[in-house]
């Protein structure tokens, strides 16, 4: 396939357009040498033979006129890569049970009790996210079930792992006394 070749003349409508070349840009804008600005010899310096803090140069960089402002004056949010697990009683037991084991059997019973919002329809005010629509509610809900099974699962395993532990340690006891 042959390169596209731009062309100065259009055949088919009979045109042979100009192109005029720009104009070189003129500047006005004169760049200045650094200035040196002469600071007193440090006693390191001349113990040392060192010149390198004898002068600073300054650039236009760094004089605060030209600085420029930032870009946002606010912070940004601050964001998490996930939203925050709800908080439910099934957590609560779970992280209890660790000093009372039998909480662990009541966080695993929220496995088989229907997380339910309360009744709007009943004629009695609740204020419970009142300003929430029902289809918002139902996904409210259905993220906490599924954080409170989560968490009832979670008791439900350390109570396993708790009694797998009691029997064998119950068994290497009575094996190393029967012995």
């Amino acid at each position: 396939m042959p390169a596209f070749v731009p062309s100065t003349t259009i055949f088919h409508l009979g045109i042979q357009p100009t192109l005029d070349l720009p104009t070189t840009a003129t500047t006005n804008t004169t760049c200045t040498p650094p200035s040196a600005v002469l600071l007193e010899r440090s006693p390191f310096d001349d113990f040392s033979g060192s010149s390198l803090s004898t002068y600073i140069h300054e650039s236009r960089r760094d004089s605060a006129a030209d600085v420029l402002p930032p870009y946002v004056e606010d912070t940004p949010p601050m964001y998490s890569p996930t939203a925050p697990e709800p908080v439910t009683m099934a957590e609560h037991f779970f992280k209890y049970g660790f000093l009372f084991p039998p909480f662990w059997i009541f966080g695993a019973w929220f496995l088989w009790l229907p997380l339910r919002a309360p009744n709007r329809h009943s004629g009695v005010e609740i204020p419970w996210m009142a300003d929430k629509t029902e289809l918002e509610l139902q996904c409210i809900i259905g993220e906490m079930r599924r954080a409170e099974v989560r968490w009832a699962l979670r008791c439900i395993w350390a109570l396993v792992i708790l009694i797998l532990l009691g029997m064998s340690s119950g068994i290497a006891t009575w094996a190393v006394l029967h012995l």
